[in-house]
């Protein structure tokens, strides 16, 4: 019989000369291939491809090929479900992770690599996309912050609180700006704060700070956020590589400088993040939970206790195998500072559920029925919960 092992080296090796037989494949750098979560074929390789378009098409036969070994199912001891891709830079980091049902990866051997596309969950940490990330970031502070602005001082000072509320020379510096671009004068403030710099925001919020206590810590905290965003704003404005650490930096000062502000632009709510965040949510929770390995008459039916055990045991492996995927998609998801609280609470129904899970599969090997009982009604309840969760997500998450 063909083990596991071996046929993950037979893989990795076609992998790496795959080149040879298909000109149109260029070769593949491969890291491993390794079977993940008991049904989940993964293969790690490092792209000679950058951005995420190229990457993804990289990726399709390496699906290609696991499809030409598990195509029909031949292995008697292997039910895969799913396949995953992992691409990694120079450094090891991991800079796109995609996921794909056994399924829908058969579309690429008819010829669908666009369909393939559609359907993939993927997880990117590519230079372009961190790049594209921190414009997106970087646009809702800078928007965000002016909006409040106009709105605060407009509530102040009226329609003219351009004339009345902003410095002189910042507002003849504007109103220049405006001037030069368009041949005419303009005196709107409305108009004119979309040609501030953000300086010079930053400035008109701390002279009138308190009209924005309530939005921050203190004018000291606010200065030094804005120092933050500035210095990585420069690099974004001249298309400067941004890191990891770079775009986590933008997303925590994202959150520090408009957490409470969007609170009050409840128009101005990152559209970008929040229909990103609908999209992938949905996503995962309408893919559902799998289908049990052995159904519940096959397991009522098996005459001999061992194997009774080892069925449910296996069944309880993989609803577990399933829970761990779930939670690891929506950690990956980055929900807009409005959402953060309903997607805590989404992962923590999914945390619990998969602790009392682990919880059931540890006490089928004590043979204890009370204690299995009381964890199974348990189990009910909480999934019950979960439900009803769901029902109110959908509803609400149009």
């Amino acid at each position: 019989m063909i083990t596991i092992e071996n046929l993950t080296s037979m893989i990795k090796g076609t992998l790496k000369t795959l080149h040879f037989f298909n000109s149109d494949c260029k070769e593949i750098n491969i890291k491993d291939v390794y079977l993940l979560n008991e049904d989940t074929l993964c293969c790690d390789f490092y792209p000679v491809s950058e951005n995420s378009y190229d990457i993804k098409f990289e990726m399709a036969p390496i699906l290609g090929c696991f499809n030409s070994f598990f195509r029909n199912n031949q292995y008697e001891n292997i039910n895969l479900k799913n396949y995953a891709i992992r691409a990694y830079d120079e450094d090891d980091i991991e800079i796109l992770y995609a996921l794909s049902s056994k399924a829908k990866a058969e579309l690429i051997g008819k010829g669908g690599s666009i369909e393939w596309l559609t359907t993939v969950f993927f997880q990117e940490n590519t230079a372009d996309f961190r790049l594209g990330q921190a414009k997106q970031i970087i646009s809702e502070i800078e928007n965000g912050l002016r909006e409040i602005v106009k709105i605060k001082l407009k509530d102040k000072f009226g329609n003219e609180w351009w004339e009345t509320g902003i410095d002189n020379k910042t507002a003849r510096d504007v109103k220049k700006i405006y001037l030069n671009n368009f041949g005419v004068d303009c005196t709107n403030g409305d108009i004119l704060i979309d040609y501030t710099f953000i300086y010079q925001v930053k400035d008109i919020i701390l002279s009138n700070y308190e009209l924005f206590k309530s939005y921050f810590h203190s004018s000291s905290q606010f200065e030094s956020l804005m120092d933050d965003f500035n210095k990585l704003r420069r690099g974004e404005a001249h298309n400067r590589s941004i890191s990891n650490m770079d775009l986590e930096n933008l997303r925590s000062l994202h959150e520090d400088l408009l957490a409470d502000i969007l609170l009050d632009l409840k128009s101005f709510q990152s559209l970008f993040l929040t229909e990103n965040w609908k999209r992938k949510i949905k996503k995962i929770m309408i893919e559902g939970r799998p289908e049990a390995i052995h159904n519940e008459t096959e397991i009522s039916n098996e005459a001999d206790v061992i194997q009774k055990l080892l069925n449910i045991q296996e069944n309880l492996s993989s609803r577990i195998s399933y829970l761990n995927d779930t939670i690891t998609k929506l950690k990956s998801v980055v929900a807009p500072i409005h959402k953060n609280s309903v997607h805590s609470e989404l992962i923590s129904c999914f945390e619990k559920d998969l602790i009392l899970w682990k919880t059931l599969l540890n006490e089928t090997l004590t043979l204890d029925n009370e204690k299995i009982s009381t964890i199974v009604n348990q189990i009910k309840s909480h999934e019950q919960q979960m439900d009803e969760f769901s029902a109110k997500f959908l509803l609400n998450e149009k």
